[in-house]
């Protein structure tokens, strides 16, 4: 369950960054740059963000070797699920 409110919280405030106008970075939630692209990359398929862009590079072109080159986060955009999952998550905070 913690595990699941820490994902939970990490989504919040990653959207509550884009809203403002800002481009979160993998350092400042303590994540390395692989774990930080699979994160945006769910994210972006629950459809909490979109015109994110992820870009890998590997020795050859099988998905196993791929690794992160660069999370692009410069045009991400908060979907209608994702400014309804914030609303949702702010008025939670706000009744604890």
């Amino acid at each position: 369950m913690a595990f699941l409110l820490e994902n939970k919280e990490l989504i919040l405030s990653i959207l509550n960054e884009i809203k403002n106008g800002n481009i979160p970075i993998h350092t400042a939630y303590n994540l390395n740059l692989d774990m930080w692209a699979e994160f945006i990359e769910y994210m972006h398929d629950k459809t909490y963000i979109a015109d994110v862009t992820i870009y890998w590079f590997g020795a050859d072109d099988t998905h196993y070797d791929e690794m992160v080159h660069y999370v692009d986060l410069t045009k991400a955009k908060l979907t209608p699920f994702g400014e309804a999952f914030l609303e949702t998550g702010r008025r939670f905070e706000m009744d604890i």
